[in-house]
């Protein structure tokens, strides 16, 4: 028992210096979801490419003659845009905005 439960948890909103909560805002949530998609369009570029070619190429019969393509594409967006990379760039955003608070 070395340790106590103050010291092995830790939480990423809560400043110990000045005792303040950052959170982020709204519109600052929103940002980060955009944020998250463009880079999971830019990411995934080539696959998402590829399926519009396919689509362009097969306008009617599309649903079938893409499908493969298309779970293809599905698979690299939902790679990159899982809770764990919103959780990220959220924790990001709020240590960028926690020390511009404190340096200022």
């Amino acid at each position: 028992m070395g340790k106590d439960l103050k010291s092995e948890m830790t939480n990423p909103f809560y400043q110990k210096q000045n005792n303040a909560i950052h959170a982020l805002t709204r519109a600052e949530e929103e940002g980060c979801f955009k944020e998250l998609k463009a880079t999971a369009l830019k990411k995934c570029d080539d696959v998402i490419q590829d399926f519009v070619q396919c689509s362009k190429d097969h306008t009617v019969t599309v649903i079938f003659s893409c499908r493969g393509k298309s779970r293809v594409m599905n698979k690299c967006l939902n790679s990159y845009t899982t809770q764990e990379e919103l959780d990220k760039l959220k924790l990001t955003k709020i240590a960028a905005k926690a020390n511009a608070q404190n340096s200022a």
